[in-house]
């Protein structure tokens, strides 16, 4: 019998080490996710970046059932002990080898400081981002004080970002422009919209977002 002729077209192949991603649905909450993504949260201390993945952690549905957190001061940090005995902290970032995939995971990097990581860690870093997030069911943020300890390929595996207001907002606006956002478009946010202290800017890429430039994550931004 003669093959069937396929079409003039790129057909969509599913793979299997991606069946764990979600998708944007009606009704879905605006900061439930879809699993998984690659967040960067960016700002100065104080301002509410584990607030943000806290709120991020109790949105997601269906839940993580897995949240390891790599910490600048394992030992002793209390910071996520109210998020239950499911949270595991950690001083360094696994290898892609050892996350094995098999539940929605949530990992979190907390101020670490990326620009004095070893060889090893700096390796597991850019594989967690470019390749194990997408193929190992792990959603991952990264939270930072300063634009420049942002490694570039987090910045280009990103998408999604929660901006406050810094010091050096320049460098902070070119890692806006790293999601698509105009730096003019940047600048008049910060000049008109987030005239609170601890206002965020959050910047969604994810596929098909019908929220993609919020304050505060549920304000709705519109500079068209």
């Amino acid at each position: 019998m003669p093959k069937e002729r396929l079409p003039n077209k790129l057909l969509y192949l599913p793979n299997s080490d991606k069946s764990f991603h979600e998708k944007w649905k009606e009704k879905r909450n605006a900061l439930n996710f879809p699993h998984p993504w690659r967040c960067v949260c960016l700002g100065p201390p104080n301002m509410g970046k584990s607030n943000v993945v806290k709120n991020l952690i109790l949105r997601a549905k269906p839940p993580f059932q897995e949240v390891i957190v790599i910490h600048c001061d394992a030992e002793y940090t209390k910071e996520y002990e109210d998020l239950g005995a499911d949270v595991e902290v950690l001083s360094e970032i696994p290898a892609p080898e050892d996350f094995e995939g098999l539940v929605k995971t949530l990992v979190v990097l907390d101020d670490l400081e990326c620009k004095t990581m070893t060889k090893d860690q700096r390796r597991h870093l850019d594989r967690l981002f470019g390749y194990v997030s997408t193929h190992k069911n792990i959603s991952v943020i990264l939270c930072s004080q300063d634009a420049f300890n942002v490694p570039p390929i987090v910045r280009r595996c990103a998408n999604l970002w929660v901006l406050w207001k810094g010091n050096d907002m320049d460098s902070m606006a070119m890692c806006a422009k790293k999601s698509g956002l105009k730096v003019e478009d940047f600048n008049y946010i910060f000049e008109n919209i987030m005239t609170e202290h601890r206002d965020s800017l959050w910047i969604d890429n994810t596929d098909k977002s019908p929220y993609p430039l919020r304050k505060n994550g549920y304000t709705l931004i519109n500079i068209s």
